[in-house]
């Protein structure tokens, strides 16, 4: 399982790195085209702000792997170990909730636009962008998971140690 940890945390890395270096070279090419050359892509203001959408989930998941989402740091400093873990899996645990219900809710956001294209490029469906809120929910319902598994295993480290 450490395995394939390793491989969907590398995935989601190179993907964020790749999608955030795409709305650069586009920004900078839609730049360079505007002002030098006096003309402008159309595709390039909506096709950065998909490519924008999915990189903040990319980014949502990292942050919860490296436990920098999700956190009331301040409280955690003034309270004991047993507590903070206990603080956490609880926010994990209703973090879940939320994110399940935002991903259920989005499959009425990808019907009702499932017909719609983009202004910009008419072959492309909407929901390109669109089914970024479910993928995005389910990678990060998967990274609380594997937090929840963490400090999980703490809290009985830390439980034993106690009795």
């Amino acid at each position: 399982m450490t395995r394939i940890n390793q491989v969907i945390d590398k995935l989601i890395f190179y993907l964020l790195s790749v999608a955030l270096g795409a709305v650069v070279g586009i920004c900078f090419v839609q730049v360079v085209a505007r002002y030098v050359f006096n003309a402008s892509f159309t595709w390039a203001e909506e096709i950065s702000i998909i490519i924008l959408l999915w990189a903040v989930w990319w980014g949502a998941c990292l942050a919860i792997k490296q436990q920098n989402h999700l956190r009331v740091k301040i409280l955690e400093e003034k309270i004991n170990p047993k507590s903070v873990l206990m603080l956490r899996l609880t926010l994990y645990g209703l973090a879940i909730i939320f994110l399940g219900m935002i991903a259920w809710m989005s499959k009425t956001l990808i019907e009702s636009s499932a017909f719609m294209t983009l202004f910009s490029l008419p072959g492309v469906s909407r929901n390109v962008m669109n089914y970024s809120v479910p993928v995005g929910c389910v990678l990060m319902v998967y990274y609380l998971l594997r937090s929840i598994s963490s400090d999980w295993k703490s809290l009985t480290v830390l439980k034993s140690k106690s009795c």
